[in-house]
């Protein structure tokens, strides 16, 4: 056999190689695309929502009259990396200033905001819609950031059932209510207040902990 055929037979080889591997390497190459997009979208959504729960924790905390520098210190620090809209930034400022207080100063502040009534302020749902989209295709990101992840949403998840909890104790506290129940009712909802703020302080602190490598 000459060597001119079997240089063409190389090429014909070649050329039903790469037939049979182009779409394999195209699909390849898709995915990996839309891996990196769907990772930048769910870190989009996941800062957004590491200021805004920031925030939700400092209400609940102001609320229960808990807010102390240690926490302000974290607040401020957590919003100046992830106040992602002008209404999360006229935070910074605003706690920026409380830090300046003396101790007493800031604690005769909190005792001021602190309910006493009884009464407590609705808790909110924050839904992570993209991440829940990418729940199922999770697989195709790396192990560990596929671990991170669904340790996020779980704790969104058990953020959420707080949420509904408490809102059934605030809808009793409008109630007519016999005896010592009514101290029950203000008991539980303040313990929501107590797991609400804890459970956000967690999901922000994953948040900050995510390693974004690349796939």
């Amino acid at each position: 056999m000459s060597d001119a055929t079997i240089e063409k037979l190389a090429f014909l080889a070649l050329g039903w190689l790469l037939g049979l591997l182009g779409p394999v390497i195209v699909d390849s190459i898709k995915r990996r695309r839309e891996n990196n997009l769907g990772r930048a979208a769910i870190l989009n959504e996941l800062t957004e929502l590491a200021g805004i729960l920031s925030t939700a924790a400092y209400g609940a905390r102001m609320h229960l009259g808990t807010t102390d520098r240690k926490f302000l210190e974290w607040l401020k620090i957590t919003l100046e990396q992830y106040a992602t809209t002008p209404k999360l930034q006229e935070f910074i400022p605003r706690i920026r200033t409380q830090l300046t207080w003396t101790d007493d100063q800031l604690r005769a502040v909190v005792e001021q905001m602190t309910a006493t009534d009884g009464k407590g302020t609705v808790l909110q749902h924050y839904p992570v819609p993209l991440l829940d989209a990418r729940v199922s295709a999770l697989w195709s990101f790396e192990t560990s950031f596929q671990r991170q992840l669904l340790e996020i949403r779980r704790n969104v998840a058990i953020l959420d059932d707080v949420v509904d909890r408490s809102r059934k104790y605030f809808d009793m506290t409008f109630t007519k209510l016999e005896g010592n129940n009514f101290q029950l009712v203000t008991e539980n909802l303040t313990q929501t207040y107590e797991l609400y703020a804890e459970r956000a302080v967690t999901i922000v602190d994953q948040i900050k902990s995510l390693k974004i490598g690349p796939d």
